[in-house]
């Protein structure tokens, strides 16, 4: 499955150049609503140099997803590469369907 979402991930990533397609009213954030001219601000006239500030002055990322949705972006326009996705996607598992599945070897 990791795999697979590294394929996902990659087929479908933006292309070079995709911070300069976005104008200043392009939602980034949709949980919070934050738009790309608020961090693009943040970066350049409130002195964000990283995304944990941007996130601090704007609310990019704190909403329901916590960032799993908008994490790259605000990332690369804070002004850092693409970075490894610290908050993956995940639901809970019942601890009865763990103990179902067969053991593995190794």
């Amino acid at each position: 499955l990791r795999r697979f979402a590294r394929a996902m991930a990659a087929a479908h990533r933006p292309g070079d150049g995709w911070t300069g397609w976005l104008d200043d009213a392009t939602l980034v954030c949709r949980c919070e609503e934050v738009p790309a001219g608020r961090i693009k601000e943040a970066v350049a006239e409130l002195g964000a140099k990283d995304a944990r500030t941007v996130k601090l002055l704007t609310r990019a990322g704190m909403g329901w997803c916590q960032g799993r949705m908008c994490g790259q972006a605000v990332t690369c326009l804070a002004g850092g590469g693409p970075s490894e996705d610290r908050r993956p996607l995940s639901c809970p598992v019942e601890l009865g369907h763990l103990a179902q599945l067969p053991p593995t070897e190794g």
